[in-house]
């Protein structure tokens, strides 16, 4: 990570000595681009700095994507009773939602002052959350609000999801909201003609994804982070879940792909 932000400020310092006999050139242009990605919808603007420098700002975000599966419990116990008395909720419906929306700062170096491959590096900064889910039926009977869920804890130590005080179990997944980037592309952010095309490729550093819930342990109710190495396997949901945070727990980059039409304002 720190390799990184040399590479920024090298080629920050690089921009200011070489615009010092440039002055005529820095800013003489501005872009606006719109592009799709794996970050979403982007727009930014861009500008000149040198003939080999050029700096991008902008805004991406994903669409509020939904999916709604489902999770089995098989359970009979009382907090999964039904508030109809007709039996137990053997199943969590549930809905998730994407939410991913960051800002960006991108300086471009191009090695030929007249071609369009160029080296990357800035910083995406935004929102923590990555995606939220919550059960859309009454899944823990609400008159059991504050008692133990499914539990995810070890013998030692009480550790259970708890639901809001409706039965709702919310969830979220959090990385970190400041996310460095490098990459590699082909194109400049501010066309020669009037338009242009541009592509891009790097990877977003976004630190260890976390699961956050509301959790009952020996501490009192509190949302907080899901910890993997305190999850039992001895039921299936629990397995499942500490299945999925031991894969997520690897994934420490995100891949960003874009595809950019950007037009020249001046």
């Amino acid at each position: 990570m720190k390799k990184l932000f040399v590479i920024v400020s090298a080629m920050i310092f690089a921009v200011g000595n070489v615009s010092a006999q440039e002055d005529n050139f820095m800013f003489n242009h501005l872009s606006a681009g719109i592009g799709v990605g794996t970050t979403g919808i982007e727009i930014q603007v861009g500008a000149p700095l040198t003939d080999h420098f050029e700096v991008r700002a902008g805004y991406s975000f994903m669409p509020k994507i939904k999916a709604k599966p489902t999770i089995d419990f098989n359970s009979n116990e009382d907090f999964l009773k039904k508030e109809d008395g007709s039996g137990y909720y053997d199943k969590a419906e549930v809905e998730a939602k994407l939410n991913m929306g960051d800002f960006k700062l991108l300086f471009d170096y191009f090695p030929s002052s007249t071609g369009l491959f160029h080296i990357t590096a800035g910083a995406y900064i935004g929102k923590s959350q990555l995606a939220k889910a919550t059960t859309t039926n009454t899944f823990i009977n609400s008159t059991y609000w504050g008692n133990s869920g499914p539990e995810l804890g070890s013998a030692s130590q009480t550790y259970t999801v708890v639901s809001d005080n409706e039965g709702r179990i919310n969830a979220e997944a959090k990385v970190n909201s400041f996310k460095p980037y490098i990459g590699i592309g082909v194109g400049r952010a501010v066309p020669t003609n009037r338009l242009n095309v541009s592509f891009d490729f790097g990877v977003q550093f976004w630190g260890k994804p976390e699961l956050w819930t509301n959790i009952d342990d020996n501490f009192g109710t509190q949302y907080r982070k899901v910890e993997a190495d305190k999850i039992l396997g001895t039921q299936d949901y629990c397995k499942d879940i500490k299945d999925a945070l031991d894969i997520v727990d690897k994934v420490i980059v995100y891949p960003v792909l874009t595809v950019r039409l950007n037009g020249r304002i001046f």
